[in-house]
């Protein structure tokens, strides 16, 4: 029975008179209170007041609320607190509703931050609340934390939910209002896996994040020049997916070399990264070579422009093997003949993607180097996007009819 959605488990009811009550014992509680009509959310309270006093002492393994305008705060108070009790594991909360203010969630804070059974807590889209971590919070199993569209008091409520989750393993702060936030602050010892993205932060806001196990760390929010970045013990790190999104906050645009390079060297330990976001950023980095850290065990890059320079990036890759650009959002305009060849180029790319190619002459130069220079290529994937499938025709024909170093490439078009 907990194997099933929970609609389908309670349509059971319908089956037979002794299956009336059976789909209370499920495990696995989803409730979605995001109703437009008030005769159906009254509905709703009743259905699940009923349904957990029914449910007695059987243990909750997964709950998870989503809820809109109209619900009874008080009503949800007691629902949360109810898997609390009865040791939930997994713990989702989706308020879709203004009207839930921070002096509603206050009776929850000493239920959820001191669940010991609490493996897994998601709190997503709270428009109005802002989030106060109380100072005997103690969340001492929990291994992943996922926080959504909400905003934190002051800097030492998220300093203090970290530090009281000693089994951490992933953390999620995604489109989280930072801006407020003098310092964010990301120091874990037990931490694998890092996203932080979809936010602004603020110039007089310092990131610090010294996370020694740290394996998957995916930073994608737009900061300024004058944000100070301290990225520390990163030696574990196996994949970054790094968006450098910086803006200029007077007359004269950010000199953003000196930030990118600090970012840059940090990573430089990867084995995959993702190197994306505004253009001008991170041009001014591939024309100062000199300031490019190497990547000694970088086997696949994808990168979000092949402007002028972007050889020199993989001049300090040896070991490459995946080559990867992202052309959606980013126009090669500058595309120039690279002065230089990469040695990977001759001995280890195998496989290259190109993703979002349209009709544009300077894409088919930078396709014909590649051809040119894989000396050792497998594979070459291409994705032709926002052209008609006469022309898709047409500009796959062509890329087949290209001339190739490695008698061993496979085109694939998609």
């Amino acid at each position: 029975m907990s194997s099933l959605p929970m609609k389908e488990a309670v349509r059971t009811c319908l089956l037979s008179t002794r299956w009336k009550d059976l789909f209370t014992s499920i495990s696995n509680i989803e409730l979605d209170g995001v109703l437009r009509k008030g005769a159906l959310r009254n509905r709703f309270m009743e259905f699940v007041d009923g349904f957990l006093s029914l449910r007695k002492d059987i243990s909750v393994d997964r709950f998870r609320l989503c809820y809109g305008p109209g619900i009874d705060h008080r009503k949800i108070n007691e629902w949360i607190l109810y898997a609390v009790r009865h040791g939930v594991r997994e713990l989702e909360l989706i308020f879709q509703s203004g009207t839930f203010e921070t002096r509603h969630f206050t009776d929850l804070e000493l239920g959820v931050f001191t669940c010991k059974t609490l493996l897994t807590l998601r709190l997503f889209n709270l428009p109005s609340l802002v989030l106060t971590i109380p100072t005997h919070c103690c969340l001492p199993n929990l291994k992943g934390l996922h926080l959504t569209f909400l905003k934190f008091s002051d800097d030492e409520s998220i300093r203090r939910l970290l530090s009281s989750c000693n089994s951490l393993e992933e953390l999620l702060v995604q489109s989280c209002e930072l801006s407020n936030l003098n310092k964010l602050s990301v120091c874990h010892p037990t931490l694998k896996r890092l996203t932080i993205s979809g936010g602004f932060i603020a110039p007089s806001c310092e990131v610090e994040i010294d996370t020694p196990n740290l394996v998957f760390f995916d930073f994608g929010c737009v900061y300024c020049k004058e944000t100070r970045l301290s990225l520390r013990n990163l030696n574990s790190l196996s994949e970054a997916r790094i968006y450098i999104g910086f803006i200029a906050m007077s007359s004269n645009y950010c000199n953003v070399t000196d930030s990118v390079f600090d970012v840059m060297r940090a990573l430089s330990c990867v084995q995959s990264f993702h190197l994306t976001g505004i253009c001008s950023g991170i041009q001014a980095m591939l024309q100062r070579p000199s300031l490019i850290p190497e990547f000694p065990k970088l086997t696949f890059l994808k990168i979000g422009t092949c402007n002028a320079g972007w050889e020199n990036m993989l001049v300090r890759c040896p070991c490459l093997e995946t080559l990867a650009f992202e052309l959606e959002d980013v126009d090669p305009v500058d595309w120039r003949t690279p002065k230089k060849y990469p040695s990977c180029f001759r001995h280890h790319i195998k496989a290259i993607k190109i993703f979002a190619l349209k009709r544009k002459n300077i894409e088919f130069q930078l396709v014909e180097y590649l051809f040119k220079k894989a000396g050792v290529l497998e594979s070459l994937t291409v994705e032709i996007k926002s052209v008609p499938k006469r022309e898709q025709r047409m500009m796959s024909k062509n890329i087949c009819a290209l001339p190739k170093a490695s008698k061993k490439c496979h085109i694939l078009i998609i």
